[in-house]
């Protein structure tokens, strides 16, 4: 009898073992998953901030001081604080996909290609000029990648 409950024991303990082997396995696939939603949903939080910037700059006013802006015409004070909060929301709205890829919820390719995009914008001596003035108001990190993709555009 005790032969028998020691092997029943011993299959047991093995059993346990295997289903504890399975249950971490469960788990670690699990939390792919959950990576994979979550670096999806901040691929679609960075696409639905980046529309309504858009959406915002194909307004009639902010068209109007675009084309101003491409124009080299002065901008009258009061399109000039319009303007200047677009363009921060635009720079916050990189700031936030910076860290996204800092966190590793962008990966290097994509944020390669916002920098590429990103680097358009200071083409603009406006906008340096913007830069500039609010530049102080970002991120440490943030602040390094701008100034770099300023440098290596005037170079």
């Amino acid at each position: 009898m005790g032969f028998l409950l020691e092997y029943l024991s011993s299959i047991l303990g093995g059993l346990a073992a295997v289903g504890g082997i399975a249950s971490i396995y469960y788990l670690i696939q699990e939390m792919r998953e959950q990576n994979r939603v979550a670096r999806a949903n901040a691929r679609q939080n960075v696409a639905d901030s980046h529309q309504e910037i858009a959406l915002e700059g194909m307004k009639k006013s902010m068209v109007k001081i675009k084309l101003k802006l491409r124009n080299n015409e002065e901008l009258s004070p009061e399109e000039d604080a319009k303007y200047m909060s677009y363009f921060s929301i635009m720079l916050r709205s990189r700031e936030n996909q910076h860290y996204q890829y800092t966190i590793g919820m962008i990966d290097k390719g994509e944020w390669e290609n916002y920098k590429r995009s990103f680097k358009t914008l200071f083409r603009s001596e406006y906008h340096l000029k913007l830069w500039s003035f609010m530049k102080t108001t970002f991120n440490d990190s943030f602040v390094d990648v701008v100034e770099e993709l300023i440098e290596d555009d005037n170079n």
